[in-house]
């Protein structure tokens, strides 16, 4: 019988303003999620988790704004273990830099990343065109679902959903 994988991408939610931020001398990758985009977050994490068949991994951005969303995720999704930080979802990484990621997840199972554009665009770009370029905009909060028959491979992918934040929050 052949693999099946499925992959959820989920940009993180709203966070504070960059150049307003960047006033306060501390780098970016400290940037929080503002709390508007926490509370959207959560409603929206609730209707990830009515989408979702399955336990899932969670693999997060070490930035602060993608682990503050992750974390609520977390609540509210059956996780196979605790959130695994990843450097190769930081902004500015070749999509190819997950091929380990996800190479050791199981069959059958969903696997869950965080992170920040325009790095998941190219991340579904690499998965199903195999091409690291950006075929989808992912709004800040939004998902989207990707599933493989067979091994997770660049070119390989197909994109079943993508649903902005406010979608999620309606399920």
């Amino acid at each position: 019988m052949e693999q099946t994988f499925g992959l959820i991408l989920v940009r993180h939610a709203q966070a504070g303003d960059a150049v307003e931020f960047a006033r306060t001398g501390q780098p970016d990758d400290l940037r929080p999620l503002t709390e508007q985009g926490v509370e959207r977050m959560h409603r929206a994490a609730q209707g990830l988790a009515r989408l979702l068949k399955g336990p899932t991994t969670l693999l997060s951005s070490p930035y602060t704004r993608a682990r503050q969303t992750a974390n609520i995720l977390a609540e509210y999704l059956p996780t196979t273990g605790p959130l695994e930080i990843h450097q190769s979802l930081v902004p500015e990484t070749h999509p190819g830099s997950l091929d380990d990621a996800l190479q050791r997840k199981r069959a059958g199972r969903t696997l869950t990343l965080v992170g920040h554009e325009p790095h998941l665009s190219c991340l579904v770009g690499w998965l199903v065109a195999g091409r690291p370029v950006s075929l989808v905009r992912m709004k800040k909060g939004g998902a989207c679902y990707l599933h493989f028959d067979g091994p997770p491979q660049a070119g390989r992918a197909i994109l079943h959903w993508l649903l902005t934040q406010r979608h999620l929050r309606l399920i």
